[in-house]
């Protein structure tokens, strides 16, 4: 419930700065139509801007739930509308649920970028953008229990456990997200993360249930949120 609850609250967040952003074009260029034409509503600026920042989004969840961990990122912008963008974090998690508690402890790592879709007329940095990444955790994970089943009924018979191990997991996410400057130079950062899982280092073939920096592994795809504060180094 409480991560529904979020994920409402920074849609609506997200809605309401994509229409902010369209009334700020709507204004500019009705102001520029009483002035002499322009070929391009956008001025020309100095490229190569680094964006620093951490999640906000799963400190506040760890509150609730069994998830601990940080993420930080970097953002480097190549021109006027892509951004290389790198992501690290730490994860603890666990999952307990259709007769499993499973706990994972490790790393991960994403690489990509964002393309700038839509852009403030006066101040670049802030607007929607899409993109992706390719991401790689690599973690310690533990059976604490899981179900053994009759074979002819299906019905669980009894549980048994399975020692740390240390694995790993591939992944790819689409990102759909935006950019505002709350002030001189710090911004809040808000994008979804549609994830698939690929593949990765398994223990004895056995698919993972819960991925750090992916989340529980309930179905093919995953939703990571990203919430957070970044600072634009000049």
């Amino acid at each position: 419930m409480v991560r529904q609850l979020l994920l409402s609250f920074l849609l609506t967040s997200a809605i309401n700065f994509a229409f902010g952003q369209e009334n700020k074009l709507d204004s500019k260029q009705v102001s520029d139509s009483t002035k002499v034409s322009v070929t391009d509503s956008i001025p020309a600026k100095k490229y190569h801007d680094i964006f620093i920042g951490v999640d906000l989004f799963n400190p506040i969840v760890s509150a609730f739930t069994d998830k601990k961990g940080a993420t930080a990122f970097l953002s480097y912008q190549l021109n006027n509308k892509w951004h290389l963008v790198a992501e690290v974090g730490y994860e603890k998690n666990n999952f307990n649920e259709i007769n499993w508690n499973v706990d994972v402890d490790g790393i991960f790592g994403k690489i990509g970028g964002n393309w700038f879709i839509t852009q403030d007329v006066e101040n670049q940095s802030n607007g929607i953008y899409i993109g992706g990444r390719v991401a790689y955790a690599k973690y310690s994970q533990t059976i604490n229990s899981y179900p053994i089943r009759d074979l002819q009924s299906n019905i669980v018979v009894g549980y048994d456990s399975r020692p740390k191990v240390d694995v790993s997991s591939f992944w790819v996410e689409a990102v759909v997200g935006g950019r505002v400057e709350i002030f001189k130079n710090f911004y809040g950062e808000l994008s979804l993360h549609p994830s698939v899982y690929i593949g990765g280092k398994k223990d004895d073939n056995i698919d993972p249930l819960v991925i750090p920096g992916y989340g529980k592994t309930k179905g093919p795809f995953n939703l990571p949120v990203f919430w957070g504060i970044s600072y634009k180094i000049k």
